[in-house]
């Protein structure tokens, strides 16, 4: 596993995602239902990916913007200004996120659980997913 932290982004597939949101840019709004939909079309939108999004979503939602550059600057998410979700695109990042926590509280038959589960950093892998899951939960609460 190409990673050197507990976080999706902190991973070469993490880093994909992002170079995928920046071959959609120059925008300075991302919505997490079109990125949604865009990665499930192209196949792309497997466990990494969803809890990368998350990661993204939550970055923005509490610093108001995302820190990551890029050789071109009309392409790097420093650029966007707001990142918008409705209850639809959050219920169903929360749906596949509660779907990879039922694989981490099972039998960890997913590739992504499989291998965290070998890994030293279980633990703290394991709060990291069931802290973005609290905060998304929390986000849809508030749009009631």
């Amino acid at each position: 596993m190409g990673a050197w932290g507990i976080k999706a982004l902190e991973s070469d597939e993490g880093l994909d995602l992002v170079a995928a949101i920046e071959d959609l840019l120059p925008r300075d709004t991302l919505d997490l239902g079109e990125l949604m939909a865009k990665f499930g079309e192209d196949d792309f939108l497997y466990d990494g990916t969803v809890l990368a999004l998350a990661e993204l979503y939550i970055e923005f939602l509490e610093n108001g913007s995302l820190d990551y550059d890029h050789e071109e600057e009309e392409r790097a998410l420093t650029q966007v200004r707001a990142f918008t979700a409705d209850r639809a695109a959050l219920g169903a990042l929360l749906e596949h996120l509660n779907v990879i926590w039922t694989d981490i509280e099972g039998d960890c038959e997913g590739d992504l659980a499989e291998l965290w589960r070998e890994s030293s950093s279980w633990d703290e892998w394991r709060a990291h997913v069931q802290q973005l899951i609290a905060k998304l939960e929390a986000r849809l609460a508030k749009e009631r």
